[in-house]
């Protein structure tokens, strides 16, 4: 154990680099870490641009093209959206109606 500049005790570097990284590991793999927050951007927030389109889970997942699986799995916090998944959130917070008419013309 080192002491601080307050002088507690706390675990050597290497430890709680090797937790750190195990904690890194477990969130990737979509397992819960205690302590952990995770702060999702409002423009990435499913839940939000859902609710302020007054739409249900099933009917958001089908205009958009999430798998409704998906969708409750960010909204419950259980995963976070991939990248693309992203993009797409945050150009249906900001334009909706202009995502709408892209996939009804490949459809």
């Amino acid at each position: 154990m080192t002491k601080t500049k307050r002088g507690s005790k706390r675990p050597p570097l290497g430890e709680r680099l090797i937790k750190g990284m195990q904690q890194a590991v477990n969130f990737a793999q979509g397992k819960e870490v205690p302590g952990m927050r995770v702060h999702i951007p409002e423009v990435y927030d499913a839940r939000k641009i859902r609710k302020r389109m007054k739409l249900s889970q099933a009917q958001f997942a089908e205009r958009f093209g999430f798998s409704l699986d998906s969708l409750q799995n960010w909204e419950q916090g259980r995963r976070i959206p991939d990248g693309a998944a992203r993009t797409l959130l945050m150009v249906i917070s900001r334009e909706p109606k202009a995502v709408e008419r892209a996939l009804r013309a490949v459809s």
